[in-house]
């Protein structure tokens, strides 16, 4: 096991995707799960303020060290078995999504989640903050496809939560707690994963619509119909003319919202929802589809260019992922366009239309003396509508402490009382990511660091 003092290895460790930084006073690099057991026997008793990170490509500072203290670093803890009987992976919690993926594939298998960040985060995140991705609609979250997982206690101990076994039933279900607890209660070490048959074949089709307003009624329509896409994405009016001015050679309307959407199964079937997608949106939008590889590829560029695109309304944001009811698209995004307008701020929007998560912005200049401002203040008022309108504060992201203070609008006291009474049961001396989720974090006054680039850039 190393330890690291060195000032690059602590500002490595200080922030996450949303380059808010703390820096710690050492960094622990942990190879297995015996390693984390005695870091953790040490910070308890000495009770130093602990955070856990994998690959640190969070979006709500859930592996940033607030309070300081000791940062343990999970990446070397990266092993990947593959039972292609039982379709089960055992994985090491700071294996790579994606590799796990390319490695249940040799087996004629796939690991279904896929954040946007899959290339690089790691399944101990994954499991952190309960990690979603674009093939959530069909396959479901991180918890849907955990069978199992080993946790490290603040004191040192190491349990079981459940077995690697399609059924249990064995009294409650530690599983289910540790996974989106952020690393509050134990530290996540290992975790056995549902693997599925890879489809045969896949199928993309993209459909461009006249305005927001004509997407979300596309939105209903794809719904009530006969139709199981295992993706299907917004991109917004503003969000498209973005992506159409960095990427002229696409065929994309001026001024148009789109929906992207990708079956996957058998090649018949695929071709078959692919053309009752276009048939169902045939008198709102000009939808296509294709399985080529080469044309699919142009069709995902729209959505893969997304946000790096939005840069064009702004160099710099403030986001966040929220769910809707789909009954409140309509009303939720006419306030949120209005409080845009309002604030003098771009508000592009892109997000997962079939499980409702979407990914709110609000671009400003950081010339502007107030735009950030401006920006923290409307982001407040946008995600207070959501919770009003029965929608969540996150559904992917986590809380971290970039959204504890959205906790009180989305709990009541007594839920919150009930979250920090399971937190002192877990960890009675709140050494695990302490000062994160259940207690709220004033972020009026941070500001991210300006030229750093992460590795996913």
């Amino acid at each position: 096991m190393k330890y690291s003092t060195a000032e690059k290895n602590l500002f490595d460790a200080s922030l996450d995707h949303m380059r808010y930084a703390f820096m710690p006073q050492i960094v622990a690099y942990a190879s297995c799960a015996d390693d984390v057991s005695k870091i953790l026997s040490s910070a308890n008793e000495l009770n130093i303020p602990t955070t856990v990170r994998g690959s640190g490509t969070g979006c709500a500072g859930g592996c940033v060290p607030v309070c300081g203290g000791l940062v343990i670093d999970l990446s070397g803890i990266n092993f990947i078995e593959i039972d292609g009987v039982s379709r089960i992976a055992h994985v090491g919690a700071g294996a790579i999504t994606a590799n796990v993926d390319a490695a249940a594939n040799k087996f004629g298998l796939f690991y279904a989640p896929d954040p946007s960040s899959h290339k690089y985060s790691s399944i101990g995140g994954n499991i952190a903050c309960n990690a979603g991705g674009l093939r959530a609609l069909k396959y479901g979250t991180t918890r849907e496809n955990v069978l199992a997982l080993t946790a490290v206690l603040a004191d040192g101990e190491k349990i079981s939560g459940a077995l690697p076994l399609k059924k249990y039933s064995v009294g409650l279900n530690l599983r289910d707690i540790f996974i989106g607890s952020e690393g509050t209660l134990a530290v996540v070490v290992e975790a056995w994963l549902k693997l599925l048959p890879l489809p045969k074949s896949k199928t993309a089709a993209l459909a461009f619509f006249k305005n927001d307003e004509a997407a979300f009624a596309g939105i209903g329509k794809i719904m009530k119909a006969d139709l199981s896409p295992c993706i299907l994405e917004f991109m917004d009016a503003e969000t498209v003319s973005c992506v159409r001015k960095r990427n002229p050679d696409l065929s994309i309307p001026e001024g148009s919202a789109a929906i992207l959407a990708e079956f996957d199964g058998d090649k018949n079937e695929t071709e078959k929802q692919a053309a009752n997608f276009v048939s169902v949106l045939s008198d709102i939008s000009r939808a296509s589809f294709s399985d080529e590889n080469s044309e699919m590829e142009k069709l995902w560029r729209v959505r893969r260019s997304a946000s790096q695109s939005m840069y064009e309304l702004g160099d710099s944001k403030i986001s966040q992922d929220i769910v809707l009811p789909n009954s409140a698209l309509a009303e939720y995004f006419a306030f949120y366009k209005n409080l845009g307008a309002q604030s003098r701020l771009a508000t592009p929007v892109f997000g997962h239309a079939g499980d409702g998560n979407y990914h709110i912005h609000f671009m400003y200049d950081s010339a502007d003396a107030t735009g950030r401002e401006r920006a923290v203040d409307a982001m407040d008022k946008a995600i207070a509508k959501a919770v009003e309108l029965g929608g969540a504060v996150s559904g992917e992201h986590g809380i971290g402490f970039l959204k504890s203070k959205y906790m009180r609008l989305q709990h009541s006291r007594r839920e919150l009382e009930l979250m920090r009474s399971i937190k002192k049961l877990f960890d009675p001396k709140d050494i695990l990511n302490r000062g994160k989720i259940y207690e709220s974090f004033d972020t009026a006054k941070l500001s991210p660091l300006k030229g750093v680039r992460l590795p996913w850039d």
